[in-house]
């Protein structure tokens, strides 16, 4: 069965089909069919727009587990994003209330464990001798405060930093290290920032992405100690932004941004020139693979002035916003243990790691992911830019929720300098223990 992009009253009919059959013929020969629903990948085969790149569509996946599994039938449920009573949440809900489906794509998966959906995968790593954690340490950062794990990460995004190797070389400043810290980057944002002695030309040291200032925020609070909160054993949130380690990164955030060009604060991507010989930014925090990646493997000299360091890491290690793509399985399931073997594939093989890269460049979740992309490993920083969605941070379970929007309206009053760092704080605790009360997670 091919992969295919289909209504909710059409799956209805299919999975009523397919749980009669079973029911009617329990002595049937033949593999076990297993669906799942992914969002947003390509429905057929085609060219990237920007990169001429081949892009594989959704049955290239499919073709290649079930080529592989004699026992296991995999049938891929491909559905767009979307908005609104159109968009993958409400066809998510409406699939998982009809047990539609054994495993999903589920950026909402905190929400479906919480009310008794999913698996708790840990029950299924305990029942298996072969399982073998080949994602590190996010395995163990996706679970609850409960312990529980309701998905394995089956690839991800990266936020890294890229500095102009160029600009440094031309200002006599030294190289920017593999994990700068706040400190070194602030130092060095400063030196970099002017007429530049070689050509002329002004020259800033420092880059952010103002529209999206909320996740750099937390990349340098949590360089600096701070802990946004937790989620309760009973549900509820306690979400601190009112501290002092929130407020020296505030501080810090300001005082870098006067080192940016003008245009930072409405800015929603790289600045103007990224990737070319008119560039006059030295220090580009919160770079992701989309805006990079595809340019460097097909012109690996890029990479070589344009090179990567890992994100802002706190005392634990890790740091960065966690972007990986969660794939959880239903507790309704039938067919659980096809589903684990079918789950730990898409997740953690390099034929699907490869798939998501060729797809949408996405990057492997997997510690292995060198295996997967060697031309990514091949390149200058190659490591960096596989392994730092390894040491991202754990997910925010509010990320898409209102508490994320209170910060990002706070940040941009004190970079814009109509609040103080203190009053952007304030504002932010506020708005945010009021969605806490009208959601009822207050504490």
């Amino acid at each position: 069965m091919q992969a295919r992009s289909m209504g909710v009253a059409a799956l209805a009919g299919l999975a009523l089909l397919i749980t009669s059959c079973s029911a009617g013929d329990s002595s049937s020969e033949g593999p076990v069919e297993v669906t799942a629903l992914l969002i947003g990948y390509p429905d057929e085969d085609g060219i990237d727009a920007t990169t001429g790149l081949p892009r594989p569509g959704i049955a290239n996946l499919e073709k290649a587990f079930n080529d592989a599994h004699d026992d296991i039938r995999l049938d891929i449920i491909n559905i767009p994003w979307g908005e609104g009573s159109t968009g993958y949440a409400a066809k998510t809900e409406a699939m998982i209330q009809a047990a539609e489906a054994c495993l999903y794509e589920m950026p909402g998966y905190a929400d479906y464990g919480r009310r008794g959906f999913l698996v708790d995968l840990n029950t299924m790593i305990d029942a298996d001798p072969d399982f073998e954690n080949v994602w590190g340490e996010q395995l163990k950062a996706a679970e609850t405060v409960d312990g529980e794990l309701f998905y394995l990460p089956s690839n991800t995004g990266i936020r890294v930093i890229n500095w102009d190797a160029k600009l440094f070389e031309e200002w006599g400043v030294e190289p920017l290290s593999k994990n700068p810290t706040p400190d070194e980057v602030l130092e060095k944002a400063a030196e970099l920032t002017g007429v530049n002695p070689v050509t002329g030309e002004q020259n800033y040291g420092y880059w952010y992405q103002g529209k999206y200032a909320v996740w750099q925020f937390l990349a340098i609070a949590h360089a600096m100690g701070a802990d946004w909160g937790r989620v309760n054993p009973d549900g509820t949130m306690e979400i601190d932004w009112n501290t002092p380690e929130y407020l020296e990164a505030l501080e810090w955030f300001v005082d870098a941004a006067q080192y940016a060009p003008d245009g930072a604060l409405s800015s929603d991507a790289m600045p103007e020139g990224f990737l070319t010989d008119q560039n006059v930014v030295a220090i580009i925090p919160e770079g992701e693979a989309g805006y990079f990646l595809q340019s460097f493997v097909a012109e690996p000299d890029l990479a070589d002035r344009y090179r990567t360091s890992f994100n802002f890491k706190g005392d634990d290690g890790l740091g960065g916003l966690n972007s990986v793509t969660p794939v959880a399985m239903a507790d309704e399931c039938d067919h659980k243990e096809q589903a684990w073997e079918a789950l730990k594939w898409l997740a953690g093989s390099d034929e699907s790691q490869e798939y998501y890269y060729d797809s949408l460049g996405r990057l492997p979740a997997t510690e292995d992911g060198a295996a997967a992309l060697p031309e990514v490993a091949a390149l200058t920083d190659g490591d960096v830019i596989l392994e730092q969605s390894l040491t991202a941070e754990a997910t925010y379970p509010w990320a898409s929720q209102d508490p994320r929007w209170a910060m990002q309206t706070a940040l941009e009053g004190a970079l814009a300098g109509t609040l103080t760092p203190e009053q952007a704080l304030e504002q932010a605790q506020a708005e945010t223990e009021l969605w806490l009360a009208d959601q009822g997670l207050a504490p």
